[in-house]
């Protein structure tokens, strides 16, 4: 945002989880420094690109499971509901933000649909990690019921389902986290193929994909894990926050020309 915080367009959805897509997000980028903006489904091209050319960063949040059709693979028991809607809208945002070069910072789901964007493809559950893997912490429905519910002041914080991570230290995010780190773990699905130009630059012991990056972008970040429940009180997730936000507002000016990326 020309001559103040960075305005960051945030795309979370609006099914499930109440009010707690109205503070998760909004609270670490506000605390960052940043101004967040949440999109609706927006169908048409020319209106997302009003948007884009409007704003500094996009963060794209949890939510539910990307329908498998997307990467080529069929229903699965393990699923949750989808969301058509956002599917269609995320996955044209991500390449038309790409050909911003728009920084980008992917949550969980926002991790995956990146991914997804770029040809890749995802395990649908546990149950399709590889053996070694598939006790892998993750889709605790109920503690993240209790996690939503703490959040917005109803309750107790539960502990953290977590586990550790091992950093490339090469990359972007081991220049922030660290090359180890602690990580909470509520997702049952992961990264199976990477897509063009994403690499993966932290793992679980497991071998699981907790982060990817697409080098060839300023700023291009994926998570696997909740950042949005690691960046109170000092935790080192906010340190990715700040990260993120810093290169918002290190923003070319938006009149540059966009790069085409190719379609999925």
């Amino acid at each position: 945002m020309r001559g103040g915080a960075p305005a960051v367009a945030v795309s979370a959805g609006f099914t499930d989880y109440g009010d707690y897509l109205g503070v998760a997000l909004s609270r670490p980028l506000v605390a960052a420094g940043a101004v967040p903006f949440l999109l609706p489904y927006l169908e048409d091209s020319a209106a997302r690109a009003a948007v884009l050319d409007r704003v500094d960063g996009l963060l794209l949040g949890f939510g539910r499971d990307i329908d498998p059709a997307r990467y080529g693979a069929g229903p699965h028991p393990a699923l949750t509901a989808v969301s058509r809607h956002r599917d269609d809208f995320e996955l044209a945002l991500v390449h038309e933000a790409l050909e911003r070069d728009l920084p980008l910072l992917g949550i969980c789901r926002g991790m995956q649909i990146v991914n997804v964007a770029l040809g890749g493809t995802l395990h649908r559950d546990r149950s399709e990690y590889p053996p070694a893997a598939r006790a892998h912490p993750g889709g605790d429905w109920e503690r993240w019921d209790l996690v939503c519910a703490a959040t917005l002041g109803d309750g107790p914080m539960p502990p953290h389902p977590s586990h550790p991570i091992a950093v490339a230290p090469d990359s972007r995010l081991a220049r922030v986290l660290g090359e180890r780190a602690l990580v909470n773990s509520y997702h049952h699905q992961a990264i199976a193929r990477l897509g063009r130009g994403v690499e993966a630059v932290a793992w679980a012991q497991d071998g699981i994909v907790e982060a990817i990056e697409l080098p060839a972008q300023t700023f291009a970040v994926g998570l696997q894990w909740e950042l949005q429940e690691s960046w109170r009180d000092g935790a080192p997730g906010f340190a990715v926050f700040e990260a993120f936000v810093a290169a918002c507002a290190r923003r070319s000016p938006r009149s540059a020309p966009a790069r085409p990326v190719a379609a999925a």
